[in-house]
């Protein structure tokens, strides 16, 4: 089970695959995570178990981020304004391992999250238009249905991305044919 990286009920700002105008310039056909809305200095915590990877974009990018890796998959947890914990360090689901701010290419303080499977190391569907990051939606709903965290909350902006319908067993693909 993967929990949520932030406490309470966190409130997502921009869901996946949207915006592609503004993601384009990355290579992604749209926003390759979730982004919650929440103020600086809110603790993040490990959504699942794994060895951290500790990197800091400056001014671009995520920003100061904390990549963790598990066995079967990865997490990125961006734009924070601190990293609590070191390179190399291993985490177990829900210990502490950032606080979110608005570091990198960031409008606002909040969290990104992007979320890839691993198989034997390796990120897997990377050609699907968001080099293998996956629409963690359905954590969400398991939050609640697992009684572990309430449903995440969506912005108005958010909301359209709700509307998306996607089968058990699909996998997003790049409809582009780049």
């Amino acid at each position: 089970m993967i929990f949520s990286p932030l406490p309470g009920t966190p409130t997502v700002t921009q869901g996946f695959g949207q915006n592609k105008e503004i993601y384009q310039q990355y290579g992604y056909l749209g926003h390759n995570g979730f982004d919650f809305g929440c103020p600086e200095g809110t603790k993040v915590f490990a959504p699942h178990d794994g060895v951290c990877t500790v990197k800091d974009d400056g001014a671009t990018g995520y920003g100061k981020y904390v990549v963790i890796d598990g066995p079967t998959r990865r997490s990125l947890l961006g734009h924070c304004s601190q990293i609590t914990v070191k390179n190399g360090q291993s985490v177990s689901q829900g210990d502490p391992v950032a606080l979110s701010g608005k570091t990198g290419s960031s409008t606002g303080p909040h969290l990104h999250w992007t979320f890839k499977i691993l198989k034997n190391g390796v990120v897997q569907n990377k050609n699907n238009g968001f080099d293998g990051a996956m629409d963690c939606s359905e954590v969400t709903r398991l939050w609640q249905q697992q009684n572990v965290h309430q449903h995440a909350q969506y912005t108005d902006a958010a909301k359209p991305y709700l509307s998306m319908t996607f089968q058990p067993n699909q996998i997003i693909k790049n409809t582009t044919g780049a």
